[in-house]
């Protein structure tokens, strides 16, 4: 099977692959428009690692168990306490906290149905956990600055008080020299020791400031407009795809219980015949090809009729009966065009209509059905007077007649048989349109027949007809000439 076939077999079951995804798509409709969207928004924090490490293992590891620790401080229940105070809710929306790989980069990720509070609530986290970070770095206990600015503050006030007492002894009179010595030497010594602390105090200051901007936050987030789910865009492709995967596979399935044969070949291994044509499928104003002589039928019917010319070349085989496996096949179409394609060609053909429960001949060449075959068979009509002229001066019709419940069999087999003799001999083509091999009147008609076609129409015949009808051919002593598959796939072959 090549690709043509298969993309045939989605084709015809189209309607099978368009209701089921309709079924999909309608219960999704209604799941989706029911759903209540969930807004996702983000905070990105950047966590660097102390300033003071190089670049090495130890450096990786500490960076590493801060992030994680960062992580699992996010979600812990005191600091989600503190975050439900902040909101002033008792509804949180749902938090999650990441590390991205490869990154000083932690992300916040908060959802809600409530825009608004899900991006306040991923911000005020984000807060949090920077003021988090004092407690991290110090332990909690009182910093380093806070010890330095008390022995500052000290130290000031007792480099004030030796200025004091150095700038009084200064100014006595007499001078009291070696007091004023000592008390420059005290002085001295508070100035450097006041000096000493305010570096290291300076330096704290730097020290707690650089680790306080070990945290900070690299992206806010921002009120969604769009919700995060259900995604319906995306939802509805998945459920469509959903939907012609599932109707696809159910097309296969009937395809694959389906009796009718959908495909030439199909129909050529089915019945072992030689296949006279391939008429190509044509709309029902373009089926008979007296009024389109251009198009593909057509020209496949003249090549049918020319090729029954060149086989019979003696005219051996003057009366041919079109039939089908089954009902329904074509054939009245068939051998309307086939009957012009012969008179065409210069050949004198009469069409005679068998199905005398349900003619259709008299209304393809807008004839009247007054008089016929059940007219010459149960009354005696003259011959000539039963065939009426078509529009073709060399096609002619013997119609069935007024419409019988009585099958073919009811009259007398010498009264066909006279009556086929008679036709034989006035036409150069005695083309029989009888009933389908599932009726009983065909057998009233093969006995007498030089030759029967089979018509197969592609789609509306069955295997097991078509079987059927290949068995009943192989009974009649060589009588079968071949096969005509109407309505093929494609083009014209």
């Amino acid at each position: 099977m090549n690709l043509w076939h298969y993309l045939s077999i989605i084709w015809r079951r189209k309607w099978i692959i368009v209701t089921t995804l309709v079924f999909v798509l309608i219960p999704a409709y209604f799941v989706f428009s029911n759903a209540t969207p969930i807004y996702t928004v983000s905070t990105t924090l950047r966590v660097a690692a102390s300033m003071g490490m190089t670049q090495s293992l130890q450096y990786y590891t500490y960076n590493t168990q801060l992030m994680n620790t960062y992580v699992e401080l996010a979600t812990s229940r005191p600091v989600m306490a503190k975050l439900k105070s902040r909101l002033k809710s008792e509804v949180t929306p749902d938090i999650q906290a990441e590390v991205v790989p490869n990154t000083e980069l932690i992300r916040i990720t908060a959802s809600s149905p409530n825009p608004k509070l899900a991006a306040t609530a991923s911000n005020t986290l984000a807060q949090i956990l920077i003021e988090q970070s004092d407690e991290l770095y110090s332990g909690g206990s009182t910093s380093t600055s806070e010890i330095l600015v008390n022995q500052l503050s000290r130290a000031e006030a007792e480099l004030a008080d030796t200025r004091d007492e150095y700038e009084r002894l200064i100014t006595l009179t007499p001078p009291a020299n070696e007091q004023i010595v000592v008390s420059g030497q005290i002085l001295q010594e508070k100035q450097r020791t006041y000096e000493t602390l305010l570096r290291q105090y300076e330096q704290a200051l730097y020290r707690e400031a650089l680790a306080a901007s070990m945290v900070t936050v690299v992206e806010e987030a921002i009120v969604p407009k769009i919700p995060s789910s259900p995604r319906l865009p995306q939802n509805y492709i998945l459920v469509a795809f959903a939907g012609l995967f599932a109707g696809i596979m159910l097309a296969f399935l009937l395809e694959s219980m389906d009796d009718q044969l959908h495909f030439t070949q199909e129909i050529e291994t089915s019945i072992q015949l030689p296949v006279l044509a391939k008429l190509p499928h044509a709309s029902k104003k373009h089926l008979l090809i007296s009024k389109n002589g251009n198009s593909k039928l057509s020209e496949s019917v003249r090549h049918l009729a020319a090729r029954l010319q060149m086989e019979q070349k003696a005219l051996e085989h003057k009366v041919i009966a079109l039939t089908g496996p089954q009902s329904g096949q074509g054939t009245t179409i068939t051998i309307a065009n086939l009957g012009y394609a012969l008179a065409e060609q210069g050949r004198k053909v009469v069409i005679v209509d068998c199905n005398v429960r349900d003619p259709k001949l008299h209304q393809l060449f807008n004839l009247p059905n007054e008089q016929g075959l059940t007219n010459i068979l149960s009354k005696g009509l003259d011959v000539q007077q039963a065939v009426t002229k078509t529009n073709h001066e060399n096609l002619s019709l013997l119609s069935t007649g007024p419409v019988t419940d009585s099958p073919l069999q009811a009259f007398a087999a010498a009264s066909i048989s006279s009556l086929l003799q008679n036709l034989r001999e006035q036409f150069d083509y005695v083309l029989i349109d009888t009933p389908a091999l599932t009726v009983a009147d065909i057998a009233a008609i093969t006995p007498f027949a030089d030759k029967l076609i089979l018509v197969a129409r592609l789609s509306h015949v069955r295997r097991e007809a078509l079987k059927s009808a290949g068995e009943f051919l192989s009974r009649l002593n060589g009588k079968s000439m071949g096969l005509v598959v109407n309505e093929i796939e494609g083009q014209f072959i």
